[in-house]
Formats: structure tokens, sequence, C-alpha cells
């Protein structure tokens, strides 16, 4: 695939911007979702430390625009107004272009054109798998990652966690291992 260059011949800075040059030229949300996963802007195989805004919680979102120079504030409350936009609109999370959709032309917005900060796609997941025995007694807890780039899934990492205790604390077990007693 080729990346996608705006008149210079350069690539665009990142798929943000891509949408919004074609937002301004006039390209509907939904036109764009039918080529976004077509083109990128970029030559490079791997995409790396990329923020999915359709997952993304507001602590995420507003880390993601204080990075970009953005203070506390506005990031927060342009976090809390992706949050509801996706809320809202379920069926419009079909691209990067909701963002300029549910922030519009916003300082924050202006901030990330000019990063390849943010993707709609996750292609690697974590899992923390917690693991009980009869009556309570064993128990393990591992957290994996996991990589789906290539269509089959992959284990990047494994690390034990049983040292770090029961995962949803110590109540949880009791209440579990008297309803197993009985």
């Amino acid at each position: 695939m080729q990346a996608i260059t705006n008149g210079n011949n350069r690539p665009y800075t990142g798929m943000l911007k891509f949408a919004q040059v074609c937002k301004n030229a006039g390209m509907s949300a939904d036109d764009f979702a039918h080529i976004a996963n077509w083109v990128t802007t970029t030559n490079s195989t791997y995409f790396r430390n990329r923020v999915n805004i359709n997952t993304a919680n507001a602590d995420v979102l507003t880390a993601l625009f204080m990075g970009a120079g953005i203070d506390e504030q506005t990031a927060l409350s342009a976090a809390k107004t992706m949050i509801t936009y996706r809320r809202q609109n379920p069926t419009m999370l079909t691209s990067v272009y909701w963002m300029l959709t549910a922030l519009g032309n916003s300082e924050v917005v202006n901030a990330l054109v000019s990063r390849d900060w943010v993707t709609t796609h996750s292609y690697q997941f974590t899992a923390d798998v917690a693991a009980v025995g009869p009556l309570g007694r064993g128990y393990r807890r591992v957290k994996f990652i996991f990589d789906v780039s290539d269509g089959t899934p992959k284990i990047l990492y494994r690390q034990d966690l049983s040292r770090l205790g029961w995962a949803l604390g110590e109540k949880t077990r009791q209440n579990l291992v008297a309803k197993e007693t009985q």
C-alpha cells in the first residue's frame, strides 16, 4: 500500500490530518469510512504508540490531549465530549473522522492533526486472567499481551501476577469460598 501524500508529495502527518483535509474538501463521514481502511499516511509496516479513540477511557484521552500541549481542563472537557459522542453515536465510529465531528475545529483537534497519535483499530490486547481451584484453594493470576495484527492471535508477553493476590478483592474471594463450601 502506498502512502497518501499532500500536494508537496509528502505523506500527511496522520489519518486525522487526512480526514480533516477530506472533511474540509466536502467529503462526508460515510464516504471517508469507505476509504479509511484502504489508505495509509506512512510506508511503515508497524504503527506504534497510537491511542484507539473508539475504546480509550477519559483518563487516556485526557493524557493524550495534554501530551499534545492542551491544558488539563480543556483536555478533560474534550475527553468527556468524545465519550458522550461515542455513547450517543455508536454507529458513527467507523474512522477517525468522528473525532472531527465530535470536537469540531477545536484547539484539541488542531493540536493533534500534526501528530500521528490516534487510530480506530487495535491489534494488541491485554488480558488479566485469574483462576481459582475447587473450594477456593489454589490461585493463579497471569497477565497476557496478545497481538492479532496478522489475523492469528500470538502471545507477545506473559507475566505471573499471582504474587499480587486476589484480583477482585478479599471480600469477593470470601464470598466465592462461602458459596463453594455450602
